[in-house]
């Protein structure tokens, strides 16, 4: 009995060993920098194709001299990624992909609060490497693309009228598995 338990546990492992990595988290280092954390989950749903959400979170303090602002927000964003190598299968290789999104942040300085919501849709093109050639590996993606934003806000928050197409830029280091 114990024989043939085991027999399967090694079957099994081999099995998802041998599929390599069909799953990336990541991370999006810049946005670390400037407060603004970003996580993704990609899955590989075919040879060449790979779905992936992500989420943020963005909390900010800055003073100017004697006020202090904070601002708070999260966003989702979804993307269907197409790889194109012929020598790679997903989640590796050069990739195209629509992209969609939505943000929300509050902000407050002193009496003064609003908010400010953003939808934006476009596409991106890229690269994304994932090193280690066994079941799991390191994984790096950079991409680049233009994206239609459409801005509104609420409250005391003025000045912020974004309706038109903006650059965008991708990088993200992770975990593949």
């Amino acid at each position: 009995m114990r024989k043939n338990l085991l027999l399967v546990l090694i079957a099994l492992l081999g099995c998802f060993s041998a599929s390599g990595q069909q799953n990336v988290v990541k991370v999006n280092p810049l946005g670390l920098a400037f407060g603004a954390a970003q996580f993704s989950y990609e899955r590989a749903i075919s040879d060449k194709g790979a779905f992936e959400v992500s989420l943020a979170y963005t909390r900010i303090n800055a003073s100017f001299g004697v006020d202090e602002a904070k601002a708070t927000g999260f966003g989702a964003e979804g993307k269907y990624k197409f790889y194109f190598s012929s020598s790679k299968e997903a989640p590796r290789g050069w990739y195209a992909a629509p992209v969609v999104s939505y943000s929300s942040a509050s902000a407050e300085s002193g009496s003064s609060s609003g908010d400010v919501s953003a939808f934006s849709g476009g596409a991106v093109a890229g690269y994304q490497w994932v090193f280690g050639g066994g079941s799991t590996g390191f994984a790096l993606d950079l991409n680049l693309g233009a994206q239609y934003v459409s801005a509104s806000t609420s409250g005391d928050v003025s000045g912020v009228d974004i309706d038109g197409i903006l650059p965008r830029l991708g990088v993200s280091i992770g975990y593949a598995w």
